[in-house]
């Protein structure tokens, strides 16, 4: 009996734990600066590198460079890496959407499902910081500075 109480109790705490994990990233500026309070820059670093979807596609290697993961190397030689994808997003939303290409239009799903529009956001003709993207660039971690200060 007491051997399933126990049981219960350590379901019971992971259970909790896993509840309280974020489902996404910080989508808020709020939010972000919620979870960020008193860390340093190289911590915040670390958690966007966790939280914001770039460990799907990097590894951070020995003396900090970024490596790519399997899935990360295969975007690469699709040309859908970071700077690469967001160049192309950024003259794809140039377009009427009635004169897209399959392709481009794929792009543009791929830039949301990679997690890039937790910093940019997508409008006609442009591509934008959100507050959240915004303020991490004032802190000078946008996307490429990231790797530079866990470097």
């Amino acid at each position: 009996m007491r051997l399933h109480v126990l049981t219960a109790g350590a379901l019971f705490c992971v259970l909790l734990a896993c509840s309280q994990q974020p489902n996404s990233p910080p989508a808020t500026l709020a939010e972000l600066e919620k979870v960020t309070a008193a860390k340093t820059a190289h911590e915040v670093a670390g958690y966007i590198f966790d939280n914001y979807g770039c460990k799907s596609c990097h590894i951070i290697a020995d003396g900090g460079k970024f490596g790519y993961t399997a899935q990360g190397e295969q975007l690469k030689k699709k040309s859908e890496g970071c700077i690469a994808l967001l160049t192309t997003v950024s003259r794809v939303v140039t377009l009427p959407e009635a004169n897209r290409t399959a392709e481009q239009k794929e792009k543009l799903v791929h830039f949301k499902d990679y997690g890039c529009t937790a910093c940019h956001r997508i409008s006609f003709g442009n591509v934008e910081l959100t507050e959240v993207g915004a303020k991490l660039k004032t802190m000078h971690l946008a996307c490429t500075d990231v790797q530079k200060v866990l470097n």
